[in-house]
């Protein structure tokens, strides 16, 4: 799914379902939020989550907890000593950056190469050693199935 879709799909769930949108964040994150986060992190964002935090309120995104890139809302990344990120507490997997959480220990994130981080979707459980596993969903696709859950609600949505 390509950003055109990905937002005309956004577009025609909101117009169908406003409710599931009332408990997003106050704050979208700025051009300098997404760059303050890549120098946190010193690899470039997944340009589908780079959109998606400029363009959409984080928070409750229908069913889905997206998390803010503002640091104006309450979740807050930050380095360990080792130089893994840490969220709530929790050391994350070297190159594992979150983006949402299944609300049970496990998130949902990206994973980088030397620079940067691909739009691929992965799973980590934080209370196993395991590593965090790939879900084969880019971003968008993996927030239309959570977020909406089209297939639950029987909602048609665009083929693409």
């Amino acid at each position: 799914m390509n950003t055109g879709q990905f937002k005309e799909t956004v577009d025609y769930v909101r117009s169908q379902k406003p409710n599931w949108f009332l408990t997003e964040d106050a704050h979208l994150a700025t051009a300098e939020d997404i760059s303050d986060t890549e120098k946190t992190i010193g690899k470039r964002l997944p340009d589908q989550y780079a959109y998606f935090a400029s363009t959409y309120k984080a928070g409750y995104f229908a069913f889905l907890n997206l998390y803010s890139l503002s640091p104006l809302n309450g979740w807050c990344i930050s380095r360990s000593e080792n130089g893994n990120l840490v969220l709530q507490g929790i050391t994350m997997p070297p190159n594992f950056f979150p983006f949402s959480d299944d609300e049970t220990g496990g998130y949902y994130g990206f994973v980088s190469d030397d620079s940067s981080y691909s739009n691929a979707v992965y799973f980590y459980d934080s209370s196993s050693d395991a590593q965090p596993e790939p879900t084969h969903q880019d971003f968008f696709d993996f927030v239309v199935e959570k977020a909406f859950q089209p297939t639950h609600f029987g909602l048609k949505l665009p083929d693409y």
